[in-house]
C-alpha cells in the first residue's frame, strides 16, 4: 500500500521496527515480564521552543490508559531504558524499552523521525542533555513522559 508523502523505504523500515518490537516483546514475555506494546499513530519531534520539547508519540486511548495506569501506579519505577536504534534513508528508527525491573514490567515504544525534520529538536537535545519521550492520546492535556538517562541513544549516531 502506498502512503502519500511517505517513501517506500521508510514504510519498509517501519515495518521492520514493528517486527523487532514484537520479537523483543516475546523475549521479555519468555522471561516472565509484563509487556505493553505501543502502536503509534504519529510520532513528532518537538523543538525546544515547544511547550513539550522532545519526541511526541500519539497512541490510541486504550494503550495510553494502560501505560498511564502502569507508570503512575504507587511504587512504579520505570527508570531503566534499552534502546534499539537504526538509521536509514535520513531517518532514525527506534524501539525504546522503558523498564521497571523490580516489577518486571516494560513498555515498548516504537518510533521514527526524519533527521532533517528534527534538526531543532536534535540541537535542543545536545544543549539540554535530555530527550523526553511523551506518550499521549488524542487529547493534548494527558501525557506520560519518560526520559532516558542517556539521551544520545535516541539521536543519530555520530561518525
Amino acid at each position: 500500500m502506498k502512503t502519500p508523502g511517505v517513501d517506500d523505504s521508510v514504510l519498509s523500515s517501519w515495518e521492520r521496527v514493528v517486527e523487532d518490537m514484537e520479537a523483543t516483546a516475546a523475549e521479555y514475555r519468555e522471561d516472565g515480564w509484563e509487556v505493553v506494546e505501543l502502536h503509534p499513530g504519529d510520532v513528532t519531534p518537538l523543538p525546544p521552543d515547544h511547550d513539550r520539547f522532545g519526541l511526541d508519540v500519539l497512541v490510541g486511548g486504550d494503550e495510553y490508559e494502560t501505560v498511564s495506569t502502569m507508570v503512575t501506579d504507587e511504587g512504579a519505577a520505570f527508570d531503566e531504558f534499552e534502546v534499539f536504534r537504526a538509521v536509514q534513508g535520513g531517518h532514525v528508527f527506534l524501539v525504546v524499552a522503558v523498564e521497571d525491573r523490580a516489577r518486571e514490567q516494560v513498555v515498548l515504544v516504537p518510533a521514527y523521525y526524519g533527521i532533517k525534520d528534527a534538526e531543532d529538536t536534535i540541537e535542543g537535545v545536545l544543549e539540554r542533555e535530555t530527550f523526553p519521550v511523551h506518550v499521549r492520546p488524542l487529547t493534548i492535556e494527558d501525557v506520560v513522559t519518560v526520559e532516558p538517562s542517556d539521551p544520545s541513544l535516541l539521536l543519530p549516531p555520530t561518525e
